[in-house]
């Protein structure tokens, strides 16, 4: 796989998204971690999701999503909505570890994992997209505010401001930080202590978690992203994601 990575050890796998620096999403890479994430689910007893050093991943190929007609966006969209009830509905523990910034899509796959571990310092989180003139797809919305609580994940949605890690602590936004040079040493070792547990019964625990989460993300996804693809293919969004695409370029 070009774009992610999976190495098997101690009965886990620790599934790394790896295609450039920033570790862009396109549909693509959604599919590749879609098939990584399925693979693994049924070959091992718990999962680590991972990005790079500088940036978990900095969220959608907004160069890339330009190119792309509003069909092949609702495409895209709709599969990184499968990706996510994907990994909330995964039987085995999913950990999440964030060396570097997680921001817009990357959160929301950050935000699906059961445990979240993240670097101290300025590694940076939030959902930017009302900045560049769409709202958050309906599942990234749910996500945030079935995690973090109303009150921080409106101040997030409507401002677009990041965070730091330390900064999501308090809301359970994120579980545990630790230094950089050891944050992914903590995290794997969550991973295996997880993969200790009984299996069905932890599957079970989850799904008792996320069922309601989930039925409502798959009852409001075709509609609610018909209604984003709208204001995406709309002049202000689109003048706001090429300025966004402009100053990324530079």
């Amino acid at each position: 796989m070009p774009y992610v990575t999976t190495q098997l050890l101690d009965g886990c796998s620790k599934i790394r998204i790896s295609n450039t620096d920033a570790n862009l999403l396109t549909i693509d890479v959604i599919r590749e971690l879609a098939e990584a994430f399925h693979a693994s689910s049924q070959s091992t007893k718990a999962i680590l999701l991972c990005g790079g050093d500088r940036f978990f991943s900095n969220g959608l190929d907004v160069n890339w999503a330009l190119t792309r007609s509003g069909d092949q966006m609702r495409e895209m969209f709709l599969t990184l909505g499968d990706l996510v009830l994907q990994i909330l509905e995964t039987p085995v523990p999913v950990v999440g570890v964030i060396k570097g910034h997680a921001i817009g899509a990357a959160k929301t796959l950050f935000c699906a994992c059961d445990y979240r571990y993240a670097a101290t310092g300025r590694v940076l989180i939030g959902v930017p997209e009302i900045l560049l003139g769409v709202p958050n797809p309906y599942f990234a919305d749910q996500l945030l505010r079935f995690i973090a609580g109303d009150q921080l994940a409106s101040d997030l949605i409507y401002t677009g401001r990041l965070i730091t890690a330390e900064d999501g602590v308090p809301a359970g936004l994120v579980h545990h930080t630790a230094d950089k040079a050891t944050i992914e040493d903590d995290a794997w070792k969550k991973t295996v202590a997880l993969a200790a547990l009984s299996g069905t019964a932890f599957a079970e625990c989850k799904s008792m978690r996320v069922a309601e989460l989930c039925a409502s993300i798959r009852r409001n996804l075709s509609a609610r992203t018909d209604k984003l693809i709208e204001i995406w293919d709309g002049a202000e969004a689109q003048r706001r994601l090429k300025a966004a695409a402009q100053r990324l370029a530079k």
